[in-house]
């Protein structure tokens, strides 16, 4: 998760400073590799990120797939096995890893004179497990592979050994093709798709692979 709540913290802060004064931060899908985040798919509805699941499991590689979603927590009294829960607003993040292992956390977070002020995340019980069941089953298509990336121009049925790009390219050709296509459906519904580049290098070598300028974040 330390990772995976910097990132998020973030898209909850610019959230309350959209146009038209809505403040609810946009449902997020987030991709790990390699334990850094690599790219974020938002979008005003949780259907339509969670929709890209699978084009991010085959195409990024990652080993885990987030969703983070603002949620309403009810109050709830203490149960046999439940705690009591007070209302209040949190960041649902729900995950599933390549090594099929499931989770659930939750942070509360409150709004004091404009600035978000978050509580540690904490495991939670998920009563709906159809999230879950939607990560499992993107986790479940095998990845590409970078190394059977053909060069341009050549029909990839007809490709030899000879004709394959490195792997490193290929995986650049790859995870830009791929942030690019879930970019060009998503933007129409208000949504984005952001690649996160681990320094400047990886940055300049991702936009001459393909990736948009306005899908690349960081790299500076």
């Amino acid at each position: 998760m330390k990772q995976i709540v910097p990132a998020v913290q973030d898209l909850k802060r610019r959230s309350m400073h959209q146009s038209g004064g809505e403040t609810t931060m946009p449902a997020s899908l987030i991709a790990l590799r390699e334990d850094r985040v690599v790219a974020v798919v938002t979008a005003p509805r949780l259907a339509a990120v969670l929709s890209f699941a699978p084009t991010l499991a085959i195409g990024l590689a990652p080993q885990m797939l987030v969703i983070a979603a603002q949620a309403d927590l009810p109050e709830r009294p203490e149960g046999t096995d439940l705690p009591a829960q007070v209302a209040g607003e949190a960041i649902a993040y729900t995950t599933f890893s390549r090594d099929k292992q499931a989770s659930l956390a939750v942070q509360r977070y409150e709004v004091r004179d404009g600035q978000v002020i978050f509580a540690a995340p904490e495991r939670g019980r998920p009563d709906d497990r159809s999230l879950m069941d939607e990560l499992a089953r993107a986790m479940s298509h095998e990845p590409l592979d970078p190394g059977r990336v053909a060069r341009k121009g050549d029909p990839e049925e007809n490709a030899t050994e000879a004709t394959f790009i490195p792997a490193a390219e290929g995986r650049m050709a790859i995870d830009a093709g791929t942030v690019k296509a879930v970019h060009q459906k998503v933007q129409g519904i208000g949504g984005t798709a952001l690649f996160i580049a681990a320094d400047g290098v990886q940055a300049t070598k991702m936009l001459a692979a393909g990736l948009p300028q306005e899908c690349l974040l960081g790299g500076s």
